[in-house]
């Protein structure tokens, strides 16, 4: 097993030819790779998506969706490079385990929706990124963020939500 998901991941990192397929052990069927990830090597996303990697400097996005501890992303793009994920061409997606992602012109993925993965607007990342930057101390995080105009209750909210999976996570006061 570990010796298919390290040749699983070598794909990803290298990347698949133009004509590139996978071979469906069971069947024999070969899958030819659709979309970009038949001619770039795919690249993991930035790490601004991983919840435990978020720092309070990333720049929040109008739209960002947030990939949750336990979620196999690197699995995903092993899944996408050897042929087993559906491209979904009129809106430039693979649908694989249920997630969808988009790749850019660079290779470099990042993720759009499905289970694990939170989206979440400029405001509530921004909550979110204090609420980090505060290493676990919601009251702290709270008093800070009544400063912000633009970040209200219900940013809070969805932020904790969010934060509740982080490793500095320790409960609200």
């Amino acid at each position: 097993m570990a010796e298919a998901e390290s040749e699983a991941w070598r794909v990803v990192v290298r990347g698949r030819t133009p004509d590139a397929a996978s071979a469906d052990p069971e069947s024999g069927d070969v899958t030819p790779v659709a979309g970009p990830a038949a001619k770039i090597p795919l690249k993991p996303p930035h790490p601004r998506h991983n919840l435990n990697s978020i720092r309070p400097k990333h720049p929040p996005k109008d739209k960002n969706t947030i990939v949750l501890p336990g979620t196999d992303v690197s699995g995903d793009l092993a899944d996408i490079s050897t042929g087993r994920a559906t491209w979904q061409p009129e809106s430039n997606t693979y649908e694989v385990n249920g997630r969808s992602y988009k790749v850019e012109s660079s290779g470099t993925v990042f993720p759009v929706s499905g289970p694990g993965l939170v989206n979440l607007n400029r405001y509530e990342y921004r909550a979110l990124q204090q609420l980090i930057g505060a290493d676990g101390n919601v009251s702290a995080a709270r008093e800070a963020l009544r400063r912000d105009p633009n970040v209200g209750d219900s940013e809070v909210t969805m932020a904790l939500e969010v934060f509740r999976h982080h490793k500095s996570y320790r409960g609200e006061p």
